[in-house]
């Protein structure tokens, strides 16, 4: 069985249904929360040694379709991102008790995972940009879940600068499509390859590819792109600011 699509809807998934049940059920978000990140974690550590695998999503092909792909490198880094969310969730157990809307943290925690995983296995650059979107909202708002004063001004600068990241990325990715016609990631490396293998870049690919370093460096927290992390740390919940150091800011 292809268990790629699995690592977005098992999260995305228990982050609609948590909310959902926490009306009924006060634990709902901690069992499914734990549940979920269980799962993943597991199923990422039995990836080891799988094979590289491509999932088109409705079994429409690649560029037309939506493209998952898992390799050496996409198992390694879900198995980070999943086994440090489990840690995590373990840890949120006891730490969230001193906080109210729990349901609300669990299912922003899972939203967050499932763009991270998203961001990992998808083979396209629009659909790693809706991911990395997910994953970018659910972190503002978990930064910001303290609703104290320092807690909001963090959020919302984290939020602001990474407003700014995603239009340089979404500019870029714009760009790309503008020159090779694809978005399909080995497309685009494949027509970039073949047009521009000689040695004479395209000025559009140059433009691009600053757009990505500044997007993806703000996101990243890369110096001298780093001014939302020393805030963002201090402010967000523990199991949170282990999610941003550990795997959200590795991930991206």
């Amino acid at each position: 069985m292809n268990s790629i699509p699995l690592f977005v809807a098992i999260p995305l998934g228990a982050a609609f249904l948590i909310p959902l049940l926490g009306m009924w059920w006060k634990k709902s978000g901690e069992v499914l929360a734990t549940l979920s990140t269980l799962a993943l974690a597991a199923m990422a550590l039995m990836a080891i040694g799988a094979p590289a695998m491509v999932h088109h999503m409705g079994g429409w092909t690649a560029p037309l379709g939506i493209a998952l792909v898992s390799d050496g490198l996409t198992v390694l880094l879900l198995i980070a991102v999943n086994v440090i969310a489990f840690l995590c969730t373990l840890f949120s157990l006891k730490y969230m008790t001193a906080y109210t809307g729990l349901p609300k943290y669990y299912s922003l925690f899972m939203l967050m995972v499932a763009g991270m995983n998203g961001v990992v296995v998808s083979g396209d650059l629009f659909n790693l940009f809706v991911f990395l979107e997910i994953a970018s909202v659910a972190s503002y708002a978990l930064v910001a879940f303290g609703v104290e004063a320092d807690e909001l001004e963090a959020g919302f600068k984290y939020m602001i600068l990474g407003t700014v990241a995603s239009t340089m990325i979404l500019f870029a990715i714009g760009t790309i499509y503008a020159v090779t016609g694809t978005l399909n990631m080995a497309d685009a490396s494949r027509e970039i390859a073949t047009r521009f293998g000689g040695g004479d870049m395209n000025p559009a690919l140059l433009l691009a590819a600053a757009f990505f370093l500044m997007g993806f460096g703000l996101k990243a927290a890369l110096v001298p792109f780093h001014a939302w992390l020393p805030d963002a740390h201090p402010s967000a919940p523990a199991p949170v600011s282990a999610m941003l150091s550990g795997v959200v800011i590795k991930s991206l």
